[in-house]
């Protein structure tokens, strides 16, 4: 008998699942859910732009209209099927999202739809830059060790930066709250029928990354840690789970209820969730050795290595995160593709269409046309602060160079090169820390439909960037994790579930050298505005734009 997985992919503005054959590559059927609440998924507030939150409800809602979709599908394309053969299922999240719960696993924006704090506190919420400041200040002064674990500095979009800011901002809601719980954490509970934060069984992927866990200082952060922080907190860490988990183990079986409502075989594997980029990772067939880029709304980048090592600057190193036997190693950009949305929402004109498709395959189009350099222009990508190497969410965007002559087109393009730069800065601190780069994965829509953006990856990275074999690597990764947890062979599940890459990129030579020159610029005002102290004189910088600008255009 045939036997089946369904991952799951919670990202930013949708869910999304794929139903797969054990043992074999195919991603037999599809579903997608747009989350609908908001703007694009995504509630957010007129009195400050770092609030980014969403409904529980739209999980919930989606997570049903999914896996039902998916279920049906086989139904009507399989002869005999039945959902009793498939084996095993678990979801690819964002993170951090932290969902406010009762104690009997309610999430309190499902009970006060109304009140934004209450909802579900999206991965790029960035409200709560003060509490991640004062985290990072007193682990300096007491416990150093923790910080070492993810990079030097606490980011405001993190499990106990959040919590803390909703203590501060909103007490009430704070007290109503008994505990917090990861989306990756809560969507398994939900499935598995459980009845309360302590029975869920916690990601490792989650703690070790986000909320301060690791096994060599017992768990999460201790209590006289966190009472010097806020002593609200230490009754938050009482409530919270004392071991976190690896995707390869059981988080639970499919209970009455969710079975019922999805068409799923009660008592189905469920695996412990993780984060969607370090699922993403699995299904672009990471390896020691392979940068995996997940290149969407943002960018996560993941490493996995044998060796147990801190890296200045990096999102977090955690155990078993990524694979079960690995050091996860996370970095990543705040904003890629919200950076170009951005600027085609606001700031292009109709010359350029009439429809957001037409649009980006218009401006695209124009962009890959230009010479490296001819724009004149240099970018930050920092318009939703810097995730990675800096770890510092007051920072904001910025383009140099702009004339009275300047097209949108040439903005777009020098957006992308701001990304290439960073995501550069990402590879050398990798690399100054001992972690070989050997190869670039990049997987995610951008990386599947831009072809320009990877060719200038290629070329700014002067090494070769290839492409994963499937647009829902999220979801595979999912889905190889709960045939796992059902009782399958990871190992033989990657070699057989995969798909190899679809396209390499390969560096253009004359390319390399112009965009080397422009990347010692990009480090100037890197440094300048993103570096305490730094002494950066930045009189000669326009005009040696200018001069790279008038080099490319007579070539």
């Amino acid at each position: 008998m045939q036997e089946y997985a369904i991952g799951l992919d919670y990202g930013t503005n949708s869910c999304r699942s794929v139903l797969m054959e054990i043992n074999s590559s195919d991603e037999l059927f599809s579903e997608i859910y747009n989350y609908p609440s908001g703007s694009q998924g995504v509630l957010i507030s007129d009195a400050d732009p770092n609030i980014a939150r969403q409904s529980p409800a739209d999980y919930l809602n989606g997570m049903e209209h999914i896996i039902k979709s998916v279920i049906n599908q086989a139904k009507e394309s399989i002869a005999d099927f039945s959902p009793a053969q498939i084996i095993g299922l678990t979801c690819a999240t964002t993170g951090s999202t932290v969902i406010p719960v009762d104690a009997q696993l309610t999430a309190l924006g499902l009970k006060d739809s109304s009140n934004l704090d209450a909802q579900t506190w999206l991965w790029k919420d960035h409200s709560s830059y003060k509490e991640a400041e004062l985290i990072t200040q007193k682990a300096k002064e007491l416990r150093p060790q923790y910080l070492e674990r993810c990079g030097g500095t606490y980011s405001s979009e993190w499990f106990w930066s959040k919590i803390l800011h909703l203590k501060n901002v909103a007490p009430e809601t704070f007290e109503k709250a008994y505990s917090f719980i990861e989306l990756c954490d809560y969507l398994p509970a939900i499935l598995a029928g459980k009845e309360k934060p302590e029975e869920i069984k916690a990601s490792i992927c989650a703690a070790g990354h986000k909320a301060m866990y690791a096994d060599q200082w017992g768990g999460l952060p201790d209590e006289e840690f966190l009472a010097a922080v806020d002593p609200a907190l230490v009754k938050v860490r009482q409530k919270l789970y004392k071991k976190a988990h690896a995707s390869d183990q059981l988080a639970g079986r499919v209970g009455a209820e969710w079975a019922q409502r999805t068409g799923l075989a009660e008592g189905t594997a469920i695996a412990v969730g993780a984060f969607d980029a370090h699922m993403g990772a699995v299904g672009s067939g990471i390896k020691d050795g392979s940068l995996v880029k997940i290149v969407g709304t943002s960018t996560c980048d993941l490493m996995i290595s044998p060796k147990d090592q801190s890296i200045a600057g990096v999102c977090g190193v955690a155990k078993d995160s990524v694979l079960p036997g690995y050091m996860g190693i996370e970095a990543g950009q705040s904003a890629v593709g919200d950076l170009f949305l951005w600027l085609v929402n606001n700031f292009v004109t109709s010359e350029y269409g009439s429809n957001r498709d037409e649009i980006f395959a218009n401006i695209t189009k124009r962009a890959a046309a230009l010479n490296v350099g001819q724009s004149g222009l240099l970018s930050l990508d920092w318009n939703n602060g810097n995730r990675t190497v800096l770890i510092d969410s007051q920072l904001s965007g910025l383009l140099i160079g702009q004339t009275l002559h300047t097209k949108a087109h040439e903005i777009y393009r020098s957006l992308i090169e701001a990304t290439g730069f960073g995501a550069l800065k990402i590879i050398e601190r990798l690399e100054d820390s001992g972690v070989e780069v050997k190869e670039v994965v990049c997987c995610g829509g951008l990386a599947q439909k831009n072809e320009l953006m990877m060719q200038i990856y290629a070329n700014i990275f002067n090494r070769p960037v290839r492409i994963a074999g499937t647009e829902q690597t999220c979801a595979v990764g999912a889905a190889i994790f709960a045939a796992s947890a059902a009782g399958k062979d990871l190992n033989e599940l990657q070699k057989s579930m995969l798909k190899p890459c679809r396209k390499e990129y390969l560096p253009q030579k004359d390319d390399v050298r112009i965009y080397s020159k422009l990347y010692g610029l990009y480090s100037q005002v890197h440094d300048g505005f993103g570096v305490e102290g730094n002494p950066c004189d930045f009189y000669s910088l326009m005009k040696e734009l200018i001069d790279i600008q008038k080099a490319s255009k007579n070539a």
